[in-house]
């Protein structure tokens, strides 16, 4: 008993390690689209102001000024405006980019995450069979394993989401599915994609359910079921510990 708690506790560490670096591939993808969405905005006002403005043609703001010291403030002023909506694109592009790559990374360490869970799975059914001759023992073990999950899961920080979060129906493939998806790329049983009819191959789009998160991949079209926006892989699936028919919540990246 004490080796398959060991073998247990291996499983379970190897899991909290990658589910660590999800969370905080995880965070960095929230601070990057809350920068990416304030620059958005910063940028709009920036650009209603002036369409509302009488003022648009920026020479003609120069060359209203009525003495040379009102040129020279109406210049610098000018010329900081330009610098800060300068700074602020290129706060936009650098948000868009730490987005993806978090994003990306998020894909990678989720497929593991998802190897993992079964890995966890896989010792407590060999170490039950194993110890199913003994009642006690396998009582003692399922006390033991049930332990160590509750204080993996204290120490686990919530994953919280900001940003433009929107509604839809899931459903899902089997998680032992094997194919390839139209857009070409193989599907197996851990892959982090998902299907949708229109959005283009390769979009990025993170899902919620029930406080899990995941990010995935646009590879194959679908589901064309009325009702339904969402078909989630089975690395997805998972992940999110997703099953049946649901209402999830999505957003997309670098939209």
């Amino acid at each position: 008993m004490d080796r398959a708690v060991e073998k247990y506790a291996a499983a379970q560490a190897r899991f909290a390690q990658i589910q660590a670096q999800s969370l905080e591939a995880s965070s960095r993808l929230d601070r990057a689209l809350e920068e990416e969405s304030a620059a958005r905005e910063t940028l709009r006002g920036w650009a209603v102001t002036t369409y509302r403005s009488d003022d648009v043609d920026f020479v003609s703001v120069l060359f209203g000024a009525t003495t040379f010291e009102d040129f020279v403030n109406r210049w610098e002023l000018l010329t900081r405006i330009a610098r800060q909506q300068s700074e602020t694109l290129e706060v936009l592009l650098n948000a868009r980019i730490d987005a993806q790559l978090s994003a990306e990374q998020l894909l990678e360490l989720q497929a593991d995450e998802a190897h993992s869970l079964d890995a966890l799975a896989e010792e407590v059914a060999r170490a039950k069979k194993q110890l199913a001759a003994s009642e006690a023992a396998l009582r003692a073990y399922e006390a033991r394993i049930a332990a160590a999950a509750r204080s993996a899961a204290n120490q686990t920080q919530q994953r919280t989401g900001s940003g433009a979060w929107q509604t839809a129906v899931a459903s899902h493939y089997s998680r032992t599915f094997t194919g390839r998806g139209a857009s070409g790329e193989a599907i197996g049983p851990y892959s982090m994609i998902v299907a949708h009819k229109t959005l283009p191959f390769g979009t990025l789009i993170e899902f919620e359910y029930k406080g899990k998160r995941a990010v995935a991949k646009v590879a194959d079209r679908g589901p064309y079921t009325p009702g339904r926006t969402f078909d989630l892989g089975p690395g997805v699936v998972r992940v999110l510990d997703f099953s049946g028919v649901h209402e999830v919540r999505y957003r997309i990246i670098g939209d």
